[in-house]
């Protein structure tokens, strides 16, 4: 028996630790997710099947957090995982980075690197079993994952997870001979859907003081959640869930695991501090065969917000081209930025304009001004409205200048860049 606990144990403790608060802290499956906003420190226990000795006991404590003004971020991550006789423990150390997919989604890599090790409790075995002898001489082996995601502003986020870089050996239960397995041989595919959205004004008393405030880091009520994990072993399990944001700060989530059966959670979030619970009745050997596994997870947000920073692109208002002499005039009425349609001898133009003045001295100034931050900065006089427009870049293309727009209210002091539509008269 204790040579079958032995061979089939390290068999498991090679695949999938279950987890029910990876909603709170995703970085418990894939270490792209160490880049968050703010740095965390969590604690998980889960304990399964309550009240019997010996049951599967879960503990892992980790941080995580992105590197300040960076598109990085670093997490560590300890374990230990005890079932019977036997405690499996690793440890490992994550890095990430992101590339930018546009201005609203990022691709995030992450990849782990440590070591594992199993402990027997020679206390209460024979320490001349041969298993155990063999156990004790292999039970430092390397151990790294790897893990990328994509997360989009719209909430919907993809990540795909390789648990087990390294090939361990382990015993099998059958013949004792060293066994390995590859990368590919076991996979955690995800999806989720977690919507952030604008705060709200809300009333807070503070210092005695009631007024009014603007919350932050609001998502959206409804949550969904979805992995399947896939085992060369053949033992695949797919799972969903969904949270209901009843506030802010309150939470109410159900969750359904194959093999194993439904989950209830709930959680709290309570100034820095966040703390979850789930009860799982089922997955038991048989009917009332223990109360049920639990699990709690206890989290500490540290710190302000970190930010994100996007590699700036090349603005075209900056490029140095030659300056065109043109006769042109100001629509008097709105038109479609992205009607392209022929009108014949008018030709529509696009530009990029900054500041309107009502004096060509000021809009004289002001384009000068921009000139030395390098922009390709020039002055319209408008009929219509006696005001004189510095711009910065002009096109036949639609798609262009409102690009240009966007770029220079990211990535540049002109935020207040906006596009204009001029008709040039051809002769």
């Amino acid at each position: 028996m204790l040579i079958h606990c032995l061979t089939h144990g390290r068999t498991i403790a090679q695949n999938y630790a279950v987890y029910n608060s990876y909603y709170l802290n995703p970085y418990l499956y894939n270490p792209a997710e160490v880049a968050t906003e703010y740095s965390y420190l969590f604690v998980n226990h889960r304990q399964q099947w309550m009240g019997i000795e010996g049951a599967p006991e879960l503990t892992t404590v980790s941080f995580n957090t992105m590197i300040n003004e960076s598109r990085a971020g670093i997490g560590v991550k300890a374990s230990s995982f005890k079932r019977g006789l036997l405690t499996t423990s690793d440890f490992l150390f994550t890095y990430a980075y992101s590339v930018s997919l546009n201005q609203k989604s990022n691709m995030y890599f992450g990849l782990s690197g440590g070591a594992i090790s199993n402990t027997i409790d020679i206390s209460q075995a024979d320490p001349m079993d041969p298993a155990i002898a063999n156990y004790l001489a292999n039970n430092m082996q390397p151990a790294a994952n790897f893990g990328m995601v994509i997360k989009s502003a719209t909430g919907l986020n993809f990540g795909v997870t390789l648990p087990q870089l390294f090939a361990p050996k382990f015993n099998s239960a059958g013949s004792f001979v060293n066994t390995t397995t590859s990368p590919l041989d076991n996979v955690v595919i995800s999806t989720s859907f977690k919507r952030k959205v604008e705060g709200k004004i809300v009333s807070r008393r503070k210092r005695g003081v009631r007024a009014k405030v603007k919350t932050n880091d609001a998502y959206a009520p409804l949550e969904f959640y979805a992995f399947y994990k896939y085992s060369k072993a053949g033992n695949n399990q797919f799972e969903v869930m969904g949270k209901l944001n009843l506030s802010q700060n309150f939470w109410l989530g159900a969750a359904y695991r194959q093999s194993y059966g439904p989950t209830g959670s709930l959680g709290f979030s309570i100034n820095r501090f966040l703390l979850s619970y789930s009860y799982e009745p089922g997955n038991q050997p048989e009917a009332a065969f223990s109360r049920g596994t639990h699990e709690m997870q206890l989290g500490l947000r540290i710190g302000k917000p970190k930010k994100y920073r996007r590699e700036a692109p090349v603005l075209r208002s900056t490029i140095r081209v030659a300056n065109e002499q043109h006769s042109a005039r100001f629509q008097h009425k709105e038109e479609d930025p992205d009607d392209l349609r022929d009108q014949g001898a008018v030709k529509k133009k696009y530009y990029v304009v900054i500041r309107a003045f009502g004096d060509f001295t000021a809009a004289d100034i002001y384009k000068k001004k921009l000139i030395n931050e390098k922009y390709n900065a020039n002055v319209f006089y408008n009929e219509a409205d006696k005001k004189y427009y510095v711009h910065v870049f002009e096109t036949t293309k639609a798609a262009e200048a409102h690009e240009e727009t966007r770029n220079l209210k990211h990535y540049s002091k002109l935020r207040e860049a906006r596009v204009l539509i001029v008709t040039i008269k051809e002769e």
